[in-house]
């Protein structure tokens, strides 16, 4: 894990889905998604649950 992914990761909890995260990092709905799929491949986990366009912890 790198800090960009953490950066990545945190944004996408604080503001509570990948589309805001992506409009807040100036980055594309996909990149950010992606992002967080190989952080999860990384740690083996899913980090959050998606719900109605939402991410959850």
């Amino acid at each position: 894990m790198d800090s960009d992914a953490l950066d990545t990761f945190l944004t996408v909890h604080r503001k509570g889905g990948i589309s805001n995260a992506a409009k807040f990092l100036h980055r594309s709905q996909p990149a950010i998604s992606r992002r967080i799929a190989l952080l999860e491949q990384e740690l083996g986990v899913p980090l959050f649950e998606r719900v109605a366009g939402r991410a959850r912890l």
